[in-house]
């Protein structure tokens, strides 16, 4: 279930914390492809309004917008809007809210939000970190729209930093983010790390017999 915060609460911390020393946000013309992939095109997504749980069974991440509902569409058939992408692309009204089963080292994506250049009154876009409830970083940045600007988001973290919570918001009069082609990289769990470890044993002795 996700876990949103209101404008306001938002707007309270958005200029509060620099990306922690570990953790590294960057805005660029292009960014990584990390192991996990999730471009809304995949087959059986579903189009049109969609709950926030669609992609949990299958990406392991919850995606809601800010007021609670969620469109995957192929925007970039709307006149003059071309510049969308390709193919489907998320919006999320009033930010984009990404929580994930399993801690993150590493996300990238595609983000566009009409909200103009960054100001704590209003316009600009941030990109908040949480671990387990707690913010981790922030970075504040002028969203792409309208085919001009930047508009990949990269995320790294090191030194045993982590994040399982990404939450996108422009502070436009009415910010419509829009996300596509994300990516990241999860640290498995221990029970999985375990699975894993023995596979590679059993696999090692087949190998030695």
């Amino acid at each position: 279930m996700s876990t949103k915060l209101t404008v306001a609460s938002l707007l309270a911390v958005a200029f509060a914390a620099p990306a922690a020393a570990d953790i590294t946000i960057s805005l660029g013309a292009s960014a990584p492809t990390y192991s996990t992939t999730l471009t809304f095109d995949e087959p059986g997504t579903p189009t049109g309004v969609v709950p926030a749980s669609t992609w949990v069974s299958t990406h392991g991440v919850d995606i809601g917008g800010g007021d609670g509902q969620s469109v995957v569409d192929n925007f970039s058939v709307n006149p003059g809007q071309g510049w969308l992408g390709t193919g489907n692309a998320f919006l999320g009204n009033f930010g984009v809210f990404m929580t994930f089963e399993n801690d993150l080292t590493d996300f990238s994506s595609q983000v566009w939000d009409p909200s103009g250049a960054p100001s704590p009154f209003g316009g600009g876009a941030v990109v908040f970190l949480f671990d387990d409830g707690v913010e981790v970083a922030n970075f504040a940045f002028t969203p792409s729209w309208g085919g001009v600007g930047d508009e990949w988001i990269n995320i790294t973290a090191t030194g045993g930093m982590v994040f399982d919570d990404v939450r996108i918001l422009g502070f436009g009069f009415q910010p419509l983010t829009h996300i596509d082609n994300a990516s990241w990289t999860a640290v498995p769990t221990p029970a999985s790390a375990a699975l894993i470890g023995l596979a590679g044993l059993v696999s090692t002795r087949r190998r030695r017999a």
